[in-house]
């Protein structure tokens, strides 16, 4: 490969790595979608594990990658904050399958990614048990409860914790969470209007989770990353059965779910793919 072609696929594959930070950010502000989940879809989950369990070996090795990737994430989260609060009053469930879509797009590549190590009893131990926990828990959020907290400082602080938890624990949807402590249209208002009382503290939230917790989940993955892998897969398969809007009003309705998972599946599927050919061409005229 010439080094012209190097340097234009890597232009294009540090924009995938931003577009796919912008869905993953854009996406972790719509209830019930997790930003972990999301995360490990496109396969960005063990490289940000890895970078804030150990800052100086990840930057090394992921560094150019996960800049592009977070920067994109900022934009989704910041700039299309707005476009999801529309979104949350008009087309709710066509945005909630687009993504359920994109979420599906990705599962043959995490499950080429989680065997290459080999799969085991363990293995498939691992997938179940924690896809019926996450089952088990996504349900118990669904039961009608509210606590409402109201907004501060302290308030948007738990915001960010929630956050970065979601990034931590794949399939957490912390939006839904703080639907329910009625902290949700509060914190959207304060991004969309660039509100520093309110992006601050959840930032130092987020950085906070993001530091204290990847160094126990790095430590799983070197121990035993099949199991950990196919884990992660079984958390992010009950997701989307979580998600999936199964609520049907009418028969328009159900052919534009059915129509937003298909193209969002395209899309993630399509996206993915050359992603990885991408790194692949990348990394050969790098050796």
């Amino acid at each position: 490969m010439s080094t012209k072609n190097f340097r234009k696929n890597k232009l294009l594959l540090a924009f995938m790595w931003f577009l796919q930070g912008t869905v993953v950010g854009f996406g972790a502000i719509l209830p019930g979608i997790s930003g972990g989940t999301l995360c490990a879809a496109f396969g960005m989950y063990q490289p940000l594990i890895e970078t804030f369990s150990s800052l100086k070996s990840g930057i090394k090795k992921h560094g150019f990658m996960l800049s592009m990737f977070l920067l994109g994430v900022a934009a989704g989260f910041i700039g299309l904050s707005g476009l999801a609060a529309a979104l949350l009053e008009r087309h709710m469930v066509a945005a909630t399958s687009v993504f359920v879509g994109f979420i599906l797009g990705t599962f043959p590549e995490l499950w080429k990614d989680a065997g290459t190590e080999g799969r085991n009893r363990n293995s498939y131990v691992s997938l179940i048990i924690c896809f019926l926990l996450m089952l088990l828990l996504l349900f118990s959020f669904k039961t009608k409860f509210s606590l409402t907290i109201e907004p501060s400082l302290g308030a948007y602080l738990f915001c960010g914790v929630l956050w970065g938890l979601g990034i931590v624990i794949p399939g957490l949807g912390s939006s839904s969470l703080l639907l329910f402590f009625g902290l949700y249209q509060p914190m959207l208002e304060g991004i969309a209007n660039l509100n520093m009382l309110v992006i601050i503290p959840m930032t130092i939230g987020i950085l906070s989770c993001l530091l204290l917790f990847p160094k126990a989940v790095a430590a799983a993955y070197k121990k035993s990353y099949s199991a950990v892998s196919h884990g992660v897969i079984g958390i992010v398969a009950a997701t989307v059965i979580m998600i999936v809007p199964y609520r049907v009003e009418s028969l328009t309705q159900g052919i534009t779910i059915v129509l937003c998972i298909l193209g969002g599946a395209i899309v993630s599927f399509l996206l993915s793919n050359m992603c990885d050919r991408l790194s692949s061409q990348c990394e050969i005229k790098a050796d």
